[in-house]
């Protein structure tokens, strides 16, 4: 049997710990009996001399710590990097006696197993589905520094040894985990049945030789965080968010199924647990705390990119099955040049308000709404053939005024335009278009949010839900938004003199909405040169 590990060296193949029915029996011969009975007067005299040297205090903690630099490599031809574990194979925890068979076909659990991988297909293309990749590698110390943004900080050797010692040999007892119940079950991947992409296809062959129930990656991850938010407490809530998004990704990698995940994650916990009755952990355990404390005081910076990977969770990894969209008008440069300048205005009156930028693109709005995420493509090729009839680049708008929708204190503030009849025409032809794919309302996880700003105004919500009855045809006012302001300083602007102005569009797209309505992640742009 190949063991998972051998995915990330070349050269000899590990043997995975086969299930021994030895370790799980309580029958005994009789010489054990025998060795039982003398084990049992000299188990008083050991305890009694414990208790002496209790009372003296003599036991020392710090005795009992591992001897840095003395701990043989796990399977060094792996390349790795870990330590041997702390436990012997035997003290693991039974992952055949703990965890129930995997969902048999057929069965509801399998059909929630298959529908929760369907849900990630569309996260392919995107930042999520790259940090699943990144997640994949197991060498220390990157899998240890997976943790780096959630940790605030960096682990190394040098600033952390028994830090780094403490996660390098829980590695090993934490990888070796899941494989009595995986060598017993022997289950395919679902990339081997829903024939999906997988993070890594150069790795396929190498993966369908390797049982996917439970995850070894999840027991890996999900113990570390844990381990982890001892040590750091004050980190608990990001370290055990990003131990939960590290399983996630073996889904959305496409590598695992869902209960895969949940079970490996079981198995790390019981590992952990048994690792807190091993002296030698708890000693190392000890000293990492001490580490870590020194650490913040002296102050340490995480490595990568944590504003990347903090996008790049935020998207979940599941595609919410509702989205809420937006077709839409891009400006000419003349129109995008003076609503960011206005914008920059805004800003200086109120710095909170949001920039226009990447994620809150100027636009006009021709139609929102709420569609099925599993339709998106059929809701693309609907706005195309419609777009495709009509030359925008040739429309012209007058822009004639400000306007604001009061929110609390404050107003979102858009320029408005006069529609036009072409433009009327357009809004109503994509509205039939794409009323098979819609449904009537969703909540926040159809909009784009960033983990800081992960609930959207109920207000919103609405206005997305009722766009089409109270926003279209003889309602529509065609507007760019330009920012958010205070209403005192709106309610002056509005009663200054406006100067109108002209403007065309310069191009189509869908974007999914985000905050107060802005297009913020551009879904299809639409090629509709003539």
């Amino acid at each position: 049997m190949k063991n998972p590990l051998e995915k990330f060296v070349e050269g000899p193949v590990l043997e995975s710990p086969k299930y021994n029915p030895s370790l799980h029996t309580n029958t005994w011969s009789d010489q054990e009996k025998t060795a039982h009975k003398g084990r049992t007067f000299s188990g008083a005299v050991i305890l009694s001399i414990l208790a002496f040297f209790l009372i003296i205090g003599c036991v020392s903690t710090e005795d009992e710590r591992t001897k840095l630099g003395t701990v043989p490599e796990f399977h060094p031809e792996l390349g790795l990097g870990a330590l041997e574990g702390y436990l012997d194979p035997e003290e693991l925890p039974n992952s055949l006696a703990l965890i129930p068979p995997p969902p048999a076909p057929g069965s509801a659990a399998f059909a929630h197993d298959v529908e929760v991988a369907q849900n990630t297909f569309a996260l392919q293309s995107t930042a999520r589905f790259e940090l699943a990749s990144a997640d994949f590698e197991l060498k220390l110390p990157i899998f240890i520094n997976d943790f780096s943004c959630a940790l605030n900080g960096e682990i190394t050797k040098e600033n952390a040894p028994y830090l780094y010692n403490l996660l390098s040999r829980s590695f090993s007892d934490l990888a070796l985990s899941t494989y009595t119940a995986k060598n017993y079950y022997q289950r395919k991947r679902p990339f081997q049945t829903n024939g999906a992409p997988l993070a890594f296809p150069e790795m396929k062959s190498t993966l369908e030789n390797d049982p996917s129930y439970p995850s070894g990656h999840s027991a890996l991850g999900w113990g570390t965080a844990l381990i982890l938010a001892e040590i750091a407490p004050d980190r608990t809530d990001q370290l055990i968010a990003r131990g939960l998004a590290y399983t996630e990704s073996r889904i959305v990698a496409n590598h695992h199924w869902y209960s895969d995940v949940v079970w490996g994650r079981f198995m790390g916990a019981a590992t952990v647990a048994r690792l807190h009755a091993n002296p030698t952990f708890l000693a190392d355990l000890e000293a990492a705390k001490a580490e870590y404390a020194d650490l913040r005081a002296n102050g340490t910076s995480p490595t990568g990119d944590c504003e990347w990977e903090a996008a790049a969770l935020a998207l979940g990894f599941q595609a919410s099955e509702i989205t809420a969209i937006d077709i839409l008008l891009e400006p000419d440069a003349a129109l995008l040049n003076k609503a960011e300048a206005i914008n920059a205005e805004f800003i200086k009156v109120y710095p909170d308000g949001f920039t226009l930028d990447e994620s809150h693109r100027p636009h006009i709005t021709l139609i929102q709404r709420f569609v099925r995420t599993a339709d998106l493509e059929k809701v693309y090729a609907a706005a195309n053939n419609v777009l495709s009839k009509f030359d925008i680049s040739s429309f012209e708008l007058e822009a004639f005024e400000y306007d604001f929708v009061p929110m609390g204190e404050l107003g979102l503030t858009a320029i408005k335009a006069n529609p036009i009849a072409e433009l009327i025409k357009l809004q109503e032809d994509l509205i039939e278009a794409v009323a098979p794919y819609t449904v009537e309302t969703g909540s926040s996880t159809a909009f784009f949010t960033t983990p800081e700003d992960r609930i959207i105004d109920p207000v919103l919500i609405h206005y997305v839900s009722v766009f089409v009855p109270e926003h279209t045809g003889e309602h529509f006012v065609p507007h760019l938004t330009v920012g958010l302001a205070p209403k005192p300083y709106l309610d002056k602007l509005l009663k200054e003199p406006f100067e109108t102005f002209t403007f065309s569009p310069k191009s189509a797209a869908v974007y999914q909405l985000g905050q107060f309505g802005t297009a913020a992640k551009k879904l299809k742009e639409f090629d509709l040169e003539k």
